[in-house]
């Protein structure tokens, strides 16, 4: 568990789903208490599945894409799509004028997009703050 966890007085648990039939287990494990659900392709191919079962169980869920809320998550707080794209541009243009890859910078995102279902949030109970609901890039009703 992290330390910033642990000042907070929160638990963390890390539930593993590899197998098929798995998610409905993992779902139930976090009821309670919260999911996150990480960016995968395998995660997106049943996200409408995963967000049934977060509803049904009412478990308050965060994703890493924004296409999950838009299909009934409750929020995702991810880098923005824009700006990856910009930033793949700026190191192809660089590499096709003659600048080794390896030579580039890394660089780390500085947008990154709130994205709040509010009809989940209402169908799960939960009221979102005032101040989150103003940090919000995108209030989906």
């Amino acid at each position: 568990m992290s330390l910033r966890a642990r000042t907070l007085g929160l638990r963390i648990d890390r539930i593993d789903v590899g197998a098929e039939g798995e998610l409905e287990g993992a779902i139930a494990r976090a009821k309670g208490g919260a999911l996150v659900v990480v960016n995968d392709p395998s995660f997106f191919q049943d996200r409408v599945r995963i967000i049934e079962l977060t509803r049904h169980s009412q478990v308050p869920s965060i994703f890493g894409d924004r296409e999950y809320v838009a299909a009934g998550g409750l929020m995702s707080y991810v880098s923005s799509n824009a700006w990856h794209w910009r930033s793949a541009a700026s190191f192809v243009d660089k590499i096709l004028k003659g600048a080794k890859p390896a030579d580039i910078p890394v660089e780390q995102p500085t947008k990154f997009e709130l994205v709040i279902n509010l009809k989940t949030a209402k169908a799960l109970g939960i009221t979102i703050p005032p101040s989150l609901l103003q940090r919000a890039d995108e209030l989906i009703q």
